[in-house]
């Protein structure tokens, strides 16, 4: 479910890192991770937003808490998958915008009425070999007793983390809306109307589990 998916590094390194520096990377990361559920967490209990009708104030205030984190841009062109080479300047600047906005929009529907209760950043299993690159998981808990678990893929870009991808009990969310994207473009046959069509219908897009792999799965 859509839901399940609220809690809405890529440049290969020659050197591995050093155990405590790897840790310290995590630890930076998860920072990251925990201070933006603790704001989700804190907007979900606002009473205003227990519905969809505060629709466009609850995208605002949910763009403020995700945008620092979230590289919407860095998303959207992994999105585009192999059609971002062949699209314009302003193609892939108007895609990128559409993308934010898909994204804002589905938070902002499936945020209403959600009840969380709980959550917990889980110790990596393993160090990551590039510190630039981390992985910090989370269990989230419903008010019903439900329990996911969220993936988040971190990148650390100059001297900040941000969000590049997440998988949501086996979701993941990069390849689903990459292979609607392509689905589009079949449908379309040209960049800028895919991008149009994109806009017009992905207001209420449903992630499913999707089969294959990401040809950039090393990095989420």
């Amino acid at each position: 479910m859509i839901k399940q998916w609220i809690l809405a590094a890529m440049t290969a390194l020659a050197l591995v890192a050093t155990p405590a520096a790897a840790q310290a990377s995590w630890q930076e990361a998860s920072t990251v991770v925990d201070e933006a559920t603790r704001d989700m967490l804190a907007l979900m209990e606002r009473e205003e937003f227990g519905n969809t009708e505060n629709l466009e104030p609850l995208m605002a205030e949910i763009e403020k808490v995700i945008s620092p984190v979230v590289d919407f841009p860095y998303i959207a062109k992994r999105v585009m998958g192999k059609y971002y080479r062949r699209a314009t300047d302003a193609e892939r600047e108007r895609f990128a915008e559409v993308f934010k906005t898909t994204l804002l929009r589905t938070y902002a529907k499936s945020i209403a009425g959600f009840e969380l209760d709980r959550y917990k950043i889980q110790a990596p299993g393993a160090e990551s070999p590039e510190p630039e690159k981390q992985v910090v998981t989370v269990e989230v808990g419903s008010g019903n007793g439900e329990t996911y678990s969220l993936v988040y893929y971190m990148l650390k870009q100059g001297d900040r983390w941000t969000l590049v991808n997440v998988m949501v009990d086996g979701i993941n969310l990069r390849i689903t809306f990459r292979n609607q994207f392509s689905d589009l473009y079949q449908q379309q046959r040209s960049i800028g109307d895919t991008i149009e069509a994109w806009a017009a219908k992905m207001q209420d897009v449903k992630l499913e589990k999707t089969a294959g792999n990401d040809d950039d799965s090393s990095e989420g």
